[in-house]
């Protein structure tokens, strides 16, 4: 095979290479916007699925329905269910004081004399 007819093999493959590649590079820039545009849903979604729990619904109710949890929550309060754990766990710490811890008594008076180390006279 002369250099030439390799160079245009070469060539092929790479041609067939290049198309086979188009669609994926279309999908890509349509997939690249979508994604742009649910980002932007991203917030409003987020606030709507909080305005409905402030208004009464939980999220069992909201998932029953169809609506998901949002990714990303708006800043602001914590959800109730976190605030009312934690005071549960403060709460019971508080109610159950830790024992203070027992010290032994110790001996000042001086009626014994110090104890010599091992292989030391005293």
């Amino acid at each position: 095979m002369s250099a030439h007819e390799m160079k245009q093999k070469m060539e092929a493959i790479l041609a067939a290479r290049a198309e086979a590649i188009e669609p994926l590079v279309d999908v890509q820039g349509q997939r690249a916007d979508l994604l742009r545009q649910l980002a932007a849903l991203d917030e409003p979604y987020g606030k709507a699925y909080a305005d409905a729990e402030a208004a009464g619904w939980t999220a069992e109710e909201l998932a029953e329905i169809g609506a998901e949890e949002p990714t990303k929550r708006p800043k602001g309060r914590p959800r109730g269910r976190r605030t009312s754990a934690r005071k549960g766990t403060s709460a019971a710490a508080a109610e159950t004081p830790s024992p203070a811890p027992s010290v032994p008594a110790q001996d000042s008076t001086g009626s014994t004399p110090p104890v010599a180390a091992a292989g030391q006279s005293g």
